[in-house]
């Protein structure tokens, strides 16, 4: 299985390796309570911070509607009979 990890240390760089599926099939991965924010609607600075070589420089802007993120919008469309 193909993975991303991040090594260990200051410098924060991820690389790309392959895994044996048998060792990560069946595993629990959690995700740390402290990096998800109160509202359970996002990720916390601390997350962003670790996962920087993963999203780049440029965290991407996604719009808010009624507190909820929108990544998109769908528009009811009628096939012609």
């Amino acid at each position: 299985m193909a993975t991303i990890l991040r090594k260990a240390g200051p410098s924060y760089q991820a690389y790309y390796d392959k895994v044996p599926l048998a060792l990560v099939a069946n595993s629990e991965r959690r995700f740390p309570e402290a990096w998800i924010t109160p509202s359970r609607t996002d990720v916390t600075a601390d997350f962003v911070c670790y996962a920087r070589p993963l999203i780049g420089e440029s965290w991407p802007h996604v719009p808010l509607v009624a507190g909820l993120q929108r990544f998109t919008r769908f528009e009811p469309l009628s096939a012609p009979q």
